[in-house]
């Protein structure tokens, strides 16, 4: 079996089809923090997050942005974009803040 590059954009299309499907669901993954320690926090595989008090912060988007790899300020190739209204679903998108060349990866197995 062939390997290739997982890009952001592989990530964005499912992850948008899902918050059609169920916005509830997908917004509880997405829009949390959740309270990590600090030893998790200096890992290198899951974006850092911290508030605004320096404690450290995890979420879906840190987990598959540290995947692809963010940079030191945890913030990398994939952007929620949350609405306020709770009635409206996230949405997903590449993060125009981010150099995405070369562009990051992880692989995945696929067929050619």
């Amino acid at each position: 079996m062939k390997t290739r590059p997982v890009t952001p954009h592989d990530v964005i299309a499912p992850l948008n089809e899902a918050s059609k499907l169920d916005p509830a669901a997908i917004r509880a993954l997405a829009d949390p923090r959740v309270p990590r320690n600090c030893a998790f926090a200096d890992q290198l595989t899951v974006a850092v997050g911290r508030t605004e008090d320096g404690d450290p912060r995890l979420g879906m988007i840190r987990i598959i942005n540290g995947l692809l790899g963010a940079d030191e300020d945890a913030y990398g190739p994939v952007r929620a974009n949350i609405p306020e209204d709770l009635g409206e679903s996230v949405t997903f998108s590449m993060n125009p803040n981010i150099d995405q060349s070369p562009p990051n990866s992880i692989r995945s197995s696929a067929s050619p």
